[in-house]
Order: C-alpha cells, then sequence, then structure tokens
C-alpha cells in the first residue's frame, strides 16, 4: 500500500518549485548597461531627439509659421514622453511582480517625471494653437 505524500514535503516542493521560477533570467538580447534596447525604445528615443530638435529648429528660425512650427515640436515631444511614461507604468508593475521594489520605486518617479514633463509639452501645445489662431488675419 502507498503511503500519501506529507503535507510538508508537498510545501517544500511547491517552494522550490517557486523559488526556481522566480530565479533570475539570463540577460538576453543588446543591452546598454543594465537597460535592455528594444525597437521601441530606440523609436521613442529617435522621437524624442527629433522632437526636440524640431523644437529647437522652430525656435530658432523666425519666419511667420514660427508659432504653429514650435506648437507641433511641442506636440511631438510630449507625445513621446507620454508613450514613455505609460511604458513606464507597465514596467512598475513588472518590477513590483518580480520583488525588485528599488527598480519599481525610482521607475515609478521617472514615469511619473516623464509623464508630468509630457503634460506640460502637451498644455505648451495647446497654448501655442491658441496664440496661432488669434494672430490669424481674418
Amino acid at each position: 500500500m502507498s503511503r500519501a505524500p506529507s503535507p510538508a514535503r508537498s510545501k517544500a516542493a511547491r517552494r522550490a518549485a517557486s523559488d526556481a521560477s522566480r530565479a533570475p533570467r539570463a540577460p538576453s538580447g543588446p543591452r546598454l548597461g543594465p537597460l535592455r534596447i528594444t525597437p521601441v525604445r530606440v523609436t521613442l528615443a529617435l522621437a524624442l531627439a527629433g522632437g526636440v530638435a524640431f523644437l529647437v529648429w522652430s525656435i530658432v528660425v523666425r519666419d511667420q509659421l514660427q508659432v504653429p512650427l514650435m506648437a507641433t515640436g511641442f506636440l511631438i515631444c510630449g507625445l513621446v514622453l507620454l508613450v514613455w511614461g505609460l511604458l513606464g507604468l507597465r514596467a512598475v508593475f513588472t518590477a513590483g511582480r518580480e520583488g525588485r521594489d528599488g527598480a519599481a520605486v525610482l521607475t515609478a518617479v521617472a514615469a511619473g517625471l516623464a509623464t508630468a514633463a509630457s503634460m506640460l509639452l502637451l498644455a505648451g501645445a495647446v497654448i501655442m494653437s491658441l496664440i496661432w489662431g488669434g494672430t490669424k488675419s481674418g
């Protein structure tokens, strides 16, 4: 007659299986320091660099389309930072689930700052659009 496994052994076996599933994975793919280089991160970095360059160019160049060009630059940078903040929110949940509390807090602060900057830039785009709408001769 076979004996049923004791609850202590089954708990230990479950704990060992759980610990094995939580073990850190080996880094995969290209990395820049601790950060993985992903297509989304590359796209957002290029969009942010392009948006900032466009915004600087629209501030430096003086002509009649300066205000709508600045509004466009503010909009591009604001949308990029908004997406970055949303991706940061997802990273906070992932880090929290994996038990990396310090990384979750730092990511939450960075994502919050990116989102706040996004709101400021989007507000700047709206203000520039309103200024442009008020200066058109009709």
